[in-house]
């Protein structure tokens, strides 16, 4: 046995490698989480760049068209009074839809709009002073005045103001091109990585989330946000969030649903040729889970490590403590086996049982798709024959009577069928015209075919006789005509082709439609097999199976092919009768 000392030493050594491997744990995923961050870092100040490149690049060009702009001659010729404000309105206007700019606007000395893009909107600027703005301050001055500002509806400009030199190279006026930054960042919005950009208020006048702008954060603000105009209830603050510090790398950690990630490396970068500070906030999250993964890998290696050799060390002492423990998993696990019989005999039952029910319930609704075609056909004749008896036409409505009580004996016969399909019971055939079938057919599905805007086209000669039985035949034509519509629901095109024919001794009738044609034509003919959406077909799929079974019984064939111009072509094969045989 083992003394109470080796134990003691045992357990010293285990908590003595236990507190090492933690140590080593941490060690590791401190090292993979700052090297991590590094990695982000840089990717994020790659990011920052490129989108500073881009932001400026896509405000430079309107910085160039400000100065073509200030050196056209139609804005001379208004500022020296060679032209009128209309004419060069409209002049601006169409430059504005041209290059895309916001606005277009056109300043006197003083600092007053003397033609603007906006002239047709009922708030044009037309007369407006704009010399305290800042960029008209800078232009005054012979440079290129920029200037941003968000208006009362939030919407976020940026303006660039160069000035009209006289012959001497004193300005005589100004020219103002603004610049909707809502289209400027509508192509940043699929970037992957947040990224915005704080003007010296604070605010985030630039973002590719637009739930993002006019964000403010404290930390940045140099300047008041009256200094660009700013509404204060257009201002809301940074998404709720936490901030915390891995190495030199700041995280922030947002507390609310919001476009941030949830744990962002906040990467920084001043901008000074905007004059604005670009901020990307980086997912951190693929760090924070690689140095978990690491961590716990470590882990994991170490705990193996240590429990092979406490297993070598402690094999001898262990061994009779396992051949005990073996022996009462054995107890257990024979109980266990006896208990999952048991219950894999029970879920078996419940099987069958589920079996039995799904059998039935197809079953049922195999008999429901072969009965509602004569019902529909029942529905219609009555509704016919209730407006014909108001409309005082009563031998019309007589034969609507008698055509509904010719579907009642059809359904009882369809049942009868349907009986005889599951107990493989048979009944005698009779001498049957097919082309009468065929007729008799095509007017129970007219309604509908009329409904649905379905063309039916026949071509059929006038004498086909066979030995069939006439109303389980007209049950198998009935239910391949409306399989064809159903197939033709969504097509542009819907017609179907009837042809009935003579070959070689045989009747052929084939059925064709334009619909999409079937996906697995192996399939068509078994049991509970059907391409319609659950809850939109009359059945589960016996039509065809039931079909195919009354053709044989005549001694026939039902096939089906795929037409290579599109839709499906169903033919019924039966051996013809002679002029003698079908005269006796």
């Amino acid at each position: 046995m083992t003394s109470t000392r080796d134990v003691g030493k045992l357990w010293a050594v285990i908590t003595a490698y236990l507190l090492l491997s933690i140590t080593v744990a941490i060690a590791t995923y401190q090292l993979s989480l700052r090297s991590g961050l590094d990695r982000l870092s840089q990717s994020g100040a790659v990011i920052l760049e490129q989108s500073a490149d881009r932001l400026i690049a896509q405000l430079e060009s309107y910085r160039e068209m400000t100065d073509l702009m200030s050196r056209h001659p139609q804005v001379a010729a208004l500022i020296e009074g060679r032209s009128i404000s209309a004419h060069t309105s409209e002049f601006l206007l169409r430059t504005a839809l041209t290059t895309g700019a916001k606005e277009l606007h056109v300043l006197d000395a003083s600092g007053s709009v003397l033609a603007s893009s906006t002239y047709e909107d009922p708030l044009n600027t037309i007369d407006k002073n704009w010399a305290s703005r800042a960029d008209i301050i800078a232009a005054r001055s012979r440079r290129m005045g920029v200037f941003h500002s968000a208006a009362d509806n939030g919407q976020r400009s940026y303006y660039f103001a160069r000035s009209v030199l006289r012959d001497d190279g004193k300005p005589q006026g100004y020219v103002v091109v603004k610049v909707n930054m809502d289209e400027l960042e509508a192509e940043w919005r699929i970037d992957e990585t947040v990224v915005t950009f704080f003007d010296t208020a604070g605010v985030s006048f630039v973002s590719n989330r637009l739930a993002l702008a006019l964000r403010y954060d404290a930390a940045l603000a140099t300047a008041p946000p009256e200094t660009f105009g700013y509404a204060t209830e257009w201002l809301f603050p940074i998404p709720g969030h936490k901030k915390s510090r891995s190495g030199r790398h700041d995280i922030w950690t947002f507390t609310a649903q919001s476009e941030m990630p949830d744990n962002a490396l906040v990467v920084s970068q001043d901008v000074p040729l905007i004059d604005m500070t670009a901020r990307a906030f980086v997912d951190a999250q693929p760090a924070f889970s690689n140095a978990r993964l690491l961590a716990a890998l470590t882990a994991a290696l170490l705990s193996l490590l240590g429990l092979g050799v406490a297993i070598f060390v402690q094999s001898r002492a262990r061994m009779a403590d396992q051949l005990r423990i073996e022996a009462d998993l054995n107890i257990e696990l024979e109980a266990r086996v006896a208990k999952r019989n048991a219950q894999l005999q029970q879920a078996q039952d419940n099987l069958v049982q589920a079996s039995k029910l799904t059998a039935l319930g197809q079953m049922s609704a195999g008999i429901s798709h072969e009965l509602n075609q004569p019902l529909s056909a029942i529905q219609n004749y009555a509704a016919n024959a209730k407006k014909l008896m108001e409309r005082g036409r009563e031998p019309e409505a007589h034969d609507n009577l008698t055509l509904i009580s010719e579907q009642t004996q059809r359904m009882g016969r369809i049942i009868h069928n349907l009986r005889g399909f599951a107990r493989k019971e048979t009944e005698p055939l009779e001498k049957v015209n097919v082309a009468d079938v065929l007729t008799a057919s095509l007017s129970l599905a007219a309604q509908r075919a009329k409904s649905e805007g379905v063309e039916v086209i026949v071509d059929a000669v006038p004498d086909a006789w066979v030995d069939a039985g006439q109303v389980r035949l007209q049950q198998v034509i009935v239910n391949l005509l409306s399989n064809a519509m159903d197939a033709m629901a969504d097509t542009p095109v819907k017609q179907i082709e009837t042809t009935l024919s003579m070959h070689r001794g045989q009747v052929q009738l084939v059925v064709s439609d334009t619909g999409p044609g079937l996906a697995d034509i192996e399939r068509a003919f078994e049991p509970f097999y059907t391409t319609k959406e659950i809850g939109a077909s009359k059945g589960l799929g016996l039509g065809l199976s039931i079909s195919y079974g009354i053709i044989g019984s005549f001694g026939g064939l039902l096939s089906v092919e795929n037409l290579e111009t599109g839709g499906a072509a169903f033919t019924i094969t039966l051996p013809a009768l002679s002029a003698q045989e079908a005269a006796q």
